[in-house]
């Protein structure tokens, strides 16, 4: 017995010294990358600053690509160099010198209180069952049609990721799912198209709001003073948003109909009273009703003030206190929750924000922008391009890293081609990052619903691209209209 657990433990050892080793020889790949391409060429009209930021772009964007560290990690590695290459003149450190402290500013920054409400919310919500209850509200109002289930499981998932984490919920409708489609025939195509629609309204509901996908805090951190407010958010992206739901809804009856007229709903009903982090299935308490109403009334009251922020002029980085302080009196939130919130999410952001920063301060943005052969395409065609080019390798690396290294570049260029368009063009570019679906490990909702071994790249693939392909023409064609 002894030496089975030795032999066991050996097997983990090995694993994890050839984990470590490949992570190292990624990170140190990464590095020699990021200083040859930044310091071995020659580069005109690049001051010392921008070459020294062009290497901690570099750096950056191969530890996302490669995973060497996690996401978060790069973020404060980012911080890190840009105060210790850009801080100080010369490397000077002795000098009293405050410039390193602008790399710090966006830990302030109101995007992140109000990324914070968002989680603090999403935490109550999901702790009361609230999600869980709503989303089997809104299945057994749609009855028991194919049709009718595919467009409450697409609504109710894409307004739940407006407010929420798209992951969280894309968990939590996996968990509803689950029992219904093990009640459906084993040849029955209809499965697929409801375990992609949760992933594809997860996808591009997170577009509908500032605090709904971290690209559309990114571009609002970036625009500054020129960011569009909470209900302007909404007004340009939601209408694009609808039409692509509209036209994936159609798309995957056509692709995955159903071969039974009706679907039994019976196996979802008792969903909310399992506790599935155990192997037997245990019952918890109901959650009080009370408790319910305490979360929708603070969230309506939340959403409200935010929407009307233009009539009372409450920043809205101050409504964001209201739900932490209003979860906390009630008891629905404790230490244990705030501990449990996604922090890295957050860091994410901060370092995505001070990369954007260095990028644009250092004039690396502008000499990018100079360099890029656009001329003549016009506005629209470029940020098109830039869209596309955003979907591309969103699909490879975090929609957020990528809307990291793309954005300050695509404004750069935007502000020679048009300096009143910036706003346009950083919208356009975080919406057309909720397009990137293409892959399993493309976006958090992606893996989740793969992991559920019940489908295949390929049906990724499929809506993927049409997801791809029509999500940044529609809504840059929206956008332009304002």
């Amino acid at each position: 017995m002894l030496d089975t657990r030795r032999y066991l433990r050996h097997i983990i050892d090995t694993k994890e010294r050839i984990h470590i080793h490949s992570n190292i020889k990624k990170f140190i790949i990464s590095l020699l990358f990021a200083l040859a391409i930044a310091f071995i060429p020659e580069y005109s009209d690049l001051s010392i600053d921008a070459n020294l930021t062009l290497f901690i772009l570099l750096f950056a964007a191969g530890l996302w690509i490669s995973e060497a560290i996690p996401a978060f990690a790069v973020s404060l590695l980012i911080i890190a160099l840009e105060m210790i290459l850009l801080g100080f003149h010369g490397f000077a450190y002795r000098e009293e010198n405050p410039e390193w402290k602008i790399y710090l500013q966006p830990w302030s920054s109101p995007l992140v209180f109000l990324f914070f409400a968002g989680f603090v919310m999403a935490a109550a919500a999901t702790k009361t069952k609230l999600d869980l209850w709503m989303a089997k509200k809104v299945l057994f109002f749609s009855g028991d049609n194919p049709k009718n289930i595919l467009t409450g499981m697409m609504v109710i998932t894409f307004c739940l990721s407006m407010f929420m984490s798209n992951t969280a919920t894309t968990a939590m409708m996996i968990a509803v799912l689950i029992p219904l489609v093990a009640s459906m025939k084993e040849d029955n195509p209809f499965k697929i198209a409801l375990l992609l629609a949760v992933t594809i309204s997860a996808n591009i509901g997170g577009m509908g709001t500032i605090i709904g996908t971290p690209p559309n805090a990114i571009a609002v951190g970036t625009l500054g003073s020129d960011a569009p407010h909470f209900i302007e958010w909404m007004l340009l992206a939601v209408p694009p948003a609808l039409v692509m739901i509209f036209m994936m809804r159609y798309l995957l009856l056509f692709l995955y109909p159903s071969n039974e007229e009706k679907i039994d709903l019976k196996g979802i009903e008792n969903v909310e009273h399992y506790d599935d982090s155990t192997t037997i299935h245990t019952k918890i308490p109901t959650t009080p009703s009370w408790k319910k109403m305490v979360v929708i009334t603070v969230f309506l009251v939340t959403v409200f003030l935010w929407l009307s922020e233009p009539i009372h002029h409450i920043p809205t980085t101050v409504v964001s206190l209201l739900p932490v302080v209003a979860f906390t009196i009630f008891g629905i939130i404790d230490v244990d929750d705030i501990r449990s919130l996604n922090w890295d999410v957050l860091i994410l952001i901060v370092g995505g924000l001070a990369l954007g920063i260095a990028v644009s301060n250092t004039g690396l943005a502008s000499w990018f922008a100079s360099s890029i052969p656009l001329d003549g395409l016009g506005l629209f065609l470029s940020v098109l391009i830039f869209g596309y080019v955003v979907v591309v390798v969103s699909n490879f690396m975090s929609n957020t890293a990528a809307t990291n290294i793309m954005l300050p570049i695509v404004i750069a260029f935007v502000a020679i081609v048009d300096g009143e368009a910036t706003k346009f063009a950083a919208v356009a570019i975080a919406m057309s990052a909720s397009f990137a679906m293409c892959l399993p490990v493309s976006t958090p909702p992606n893996a989740i619903v793969y992991a559920s071994g019940k489908l295949k790249s390929k049906h990724f693939l499929i809506v993927g691209i049409f997801a791809a392909t029509l999500g940044p023409l529609i809504s840059i064609s929206w956008l332009s209209l304002f």
